[in-house]
């Protein structure tokens, strides 16, 4: 029941088919919050999963805890047959990916990631213009910047432990434009080079990076991303063809979408009338009609197994195959 619990937990509210059955974290002052904020019984905060699954009934399960501990919540839920919306990064490394690939496959529950530029109608509307495979992807670039100063300076937040946050700013923020990119373009990407500067002398928590991507059909992309600048900034410019698109913005909002022709014109296209869902509207909708949702347990294991090899190409200075 942090911030993204919280911001999720008014999405679950807020649903016409949503209801808080239970709210779990080991934080009491964020329990007590919780209570407040949504109108919670004190029989329906916890401090232990556990425990609470032996009491209550329930759908589906909201995971939005550091990612350290979402390959063992993921499957305590499955294991009592619920349906899962799992913040992102879904999983510390490929080999847990791979493994909820599997169940998901095997046992039939829905799991969602929150990636939500899949809900963005920018992104999905920059999907479309490959989606029918008559346009191939031949370079993109990409980039975000935030300020996780603080966090670096304070040293004791759950992100500067890799085994609980998975890595750097790179593995939990700039995977958002990593991961679009390897949506939108259905592009499979071979082999990366990195650098990356470390906060630890572990070298596993980065800073900033930058990292130069081949697909399997001779399209390149670079990324760049940072923790330590003033201002939280994205872009991602992805050309075929027939021109490019260009995805844009600042802050957390929705991004800007405009489209390059062939001539090298560019205009932005109206989407003011195109559908945007929440999270767990997306989530519910996957659930009810059995059809897969937005963001899936493959979609997780793609940004996962390239992060990796970034991570190991940052540290080796050799270019690394990308696992899949």
């Amino acid at each position: 029941m942090g911030g993204i619990g919280r911001h999720l937990a008014e999405e679950v509210r807020s649903h016409p088919r949503g209801a808080i059955g239970a709210v779990v974290d080991v934080n009491e002052e964020n329990l007590a919050a919780a209570g407040e904020a949504f109108d919670l019984d004190e029989s329906a905060l916890y401090t232990d999963e556990a425990e609470m699954y032996a009491e209550k009934s329930l759908d589906a399960v909201v995971v939005a805890t550091p990612p350290g501990f979402h390959f063992d919540q993921i499957r305590a839920a499955f294991d009592r047959d619920l349906h899962v919306l799992c913040e992102k990064p879904v999983v510390l490394d490929s080999a847990e990916a791979r493994e909820v690939v599997r169940w998901v496959r095997e046992e039939g529950h829905v799991l969602m990631a929150g990636y939500q530029r899949h809900l963005d109608p920018g992104f999905v509307a920059a999907r479309d213009r490959w989606a029918e495979g008559d346009l191939d992807p031949t370079f993109a670039t990409g980039s975000l910047t935030q300020d996780w100063r603080h966090h670096y300076e304070a040293g004791t937040n759950w992100r500067m432990d890799p085994d609980i946050g998975g890595g750097g700013h790179l593995f939990s923020v700039g995977t958002h434009v990593v991961e679009s990119v390897l949506w939108m373009t259905g592009l499979t990407p071979v082999s990366v080079t990195a650098e990356m500067s470390f906060h630890d002398d572990g070298r596993r928590v980065d800073e900033q990076s930058a990292m130069t991507v081949r697909f399997d059909n001779g399209a390149i992309a670079s990324f760049g991303d940072s923790g330590v600048v003033p201002r939280t900034m994205e872009h991602i410019h992805v050309w075929d063809e027939e021109g490019a698109v260009y995805l844009e913005g600042e802050d957390w909002g929705t991004r800007e979408l405009s489209v390059i022709n062939a001539d090298g014109d560019r205009r932005t296209p109206d989407l003011s009338d195109a559908e945007a869902r929440t999270k767990f509207e997306a989530f519910v909708d996957a659930v009810e009609s059995g059809t897969e949702p937005p963001a899936t347990a493959e979609d997780a294991l793609r940004v996962t197994a390239l992060l990796e090899a970034a991570y190991e190409s940052a540290r080796t200075g050799s270019r690394v195959d990308v696992d899949l």
